[in-house]
Parts: structure tokens; sequence; C-alpha cells
């Protein structure tokens, strides 16, 4: 009776650090190096955010982008930067890039997302001498803290668990 008490808190907890279905504002870092053009072999960072509560998983679906700031060849971008309002891609919910511009600086930047995947998602530039080029953009949500906290019960329940065990044999 004890071990199938234990094991019904223990699923209930598991469950319970499933995460939520809309995590509403993500976090996103994107980086990569340029792999053409007068920039090839030079990197580029930045993180941009965004509420997804409305993405409703079904088909193309757009969402504006909240907060963005991206180094690139010395320059810093921000969203007061863009050409038109930035905006993240998705299809059937899944993650296909950012789609951002920026020609009022030097050099030009645009992001562009994937058609069908993630991996297709690019950055192109061009300098105002005409030097243009691209590389791949690589994406990464970052964490929610209560993501580490939630790991870190998880792993401290387990440890419980193990040395109880030990004891009792």
């Amino acid at each position: 009776m004890k071990n199938a008490f234990r094991s019904t808190v223990l699923a209930a907890l598991l469950i319970a650090a499933l995460p939520a279905a809309q995590a509403a504002q993500q976090l996103w870092n994107v980086s990569g190096s340029l792999d053409s053009g007068y920039f090839a072999g030079q990197s580029f960072a930045g993180q941009f955010s965004f509420d997804d509560a409305s993405l409703t998983g079904f088909g193309d679906e757009w969402l504006a982008v909240d907060s963005l700031a991206l180094n690139f060849a010395g320059m810093a971008y921000t969203l007061a930067d863009a050409d038109v309002p930035a905006e993240v891609s998705f299809f059937d919910g899944a993650f296909l890039g950012l789609s951002f511009s920026a020609s009022g600086l030097d050099p030009q930047i645009t992001f562009i997302t994937g058609f069908s995947a993630l991996n297709e998602a690019y950055v192109a530039y061009d300098t105002s001498l005409g030097l243009s080029g691209a590389g791949d953009a690589i994406y990464a949500p970052v964490p929610e803290p209560d993501a580490y906290a939630l790991l870190l019960a998880g792993l401290g329940l387990l440890g419980v668990a193990a040395r109880r065990r030990r004891l009792a044999a």
C-alpha cells in the first residue's frame, strides 16, 4: 500500500512538472557564422522575444516580435531598425525562424525564416559598397528559470527515493 501511494505521488509530481501547452512569453537566442561574402567567417549573435499565447498550432502562423537585440559586424540592431515589423514564423506549431530586415544601417541585414523546417532559415547581408553574403541562422530557446527549478526538484526527489531504497535494503 505504501509503495502504491509513493508511486501515485511521484506520478503526480512528474505530471505537474510537464510544461504548459502555451508558455506565452518566449525568449530565443540566434547566432551563427557567415559562410560567404565580405564578412565570411565572422559570427553574429542576438536575442529576441515574442508572445506565443495566440499560437494555435495549425497552418502558417506569424507572431509579432516584442524585443530584439542583435550584434553583427560591429553594429547593434534593434526592433527600431526594422524596415517592417519583425515576426516569427510557425507551421503547424513548429518554429521556423525570425523574419527581420534592417536596411538603414551598414551592413544591411535580413533574417529569412525556413519554408517548412527551421534548418532552412538563414541570414543575408549587403553593404553600401555592394558586398553581400549569407550564412546559417541557428536558433535556441532560452529555458525559463522555473524549468531549472523543476529539474532540480525532480533530481532531488529521485535522490531521496534512491537513498531510502538503499537504507531499506
